[in-house]
């Protein structure tokens, strides 16, 4: 009879000695699947923090580098016109007024034309104008292109179907234009030309 007794104390101790470790195991079990998720939260905030730095580090690649223009000095002789440098489209707008530039303004050989009839720091509206050597062709082209920094980059079709690009730039009070055409139309007897400092009318 004590036999008896004794076997059924060391099945129960053998139980739960059992239970007892299964518990132990699942109390494992379950902080490894915390500690799991906690590891997968911050690597998804860690590369969701790497991507938008790479985003925004791809953005700054793309912004083109800015030359500053160097200001004129005054001297006490007669100083020619000097010859502009095209100036790439700018991201960062220098200060420029756009009412300076408001207007008519013709080429040195009084064949181009352009009309500035509107103009902020973000956009431009002007008529572009030009004849030939003999006055006797003209062809026009109505245009409105955004502006970025001091410049406007800009592409058009001119009354003749000429196909044209080119820019603007805005330097201290100077205008400098440069458009070439791309495609002469046929048949078309003068086609947008033109690269220098344009002179107020």
């Amino acid at each position: 009879m004590s036999e008896t007794k004794h076997n059924r104390r060391n099945r129960r101790d053998r139980k739960k000695r059992i239970l007892t470790r299964l518990l132990i195991v699942l109390i494992i079990i379950f902080l490894l699947v915390g500690l799991a998720g906690i590891l997968m939260a911050r690597q998804k905030q860690a590369m969701e923090k790497q991507q938008k730095k790479d985003e925004a580090i791809a953005a700054l690649a793309s912004i083109p580098t800015v030359t500053p223009t160097p200001a004129a000095t005054p001297t006490p002789t007669p100083t020619p016109i000097p010859t502009v440098t095209p100036t790439p489209v700018i991201t960062r707008a220098p200060a420029f007024n756009p009412e300076d530039y408001m207007g008519v303004w013709k080429s040195e050989n009084g064949k181009v034309t352009i009309q500035i009839t509107e103009l902020t720091e973000k956009t431009i509206t002007f008529t572009y104008t030009q004849t030939n050597k003999k006055g006797t062709a003209v062809c026009e082209a109505n245009v409105k292109k955004s502006v970025a920094g001091n410049a406007a980059n800009f592409s058009f079709k001119d009354s003749l179907g000429n196909k044209a690009k080119g820019f603007l730039t805005f330097d201290n009070g100077r205008l400098y234009a440069y458009i070439k055409t791309r495609k002469k139309a046929e048949g078309a007897k003068v086609h947008p030309s033109v690269d220098g400092i344009m002179i107020r009318n």
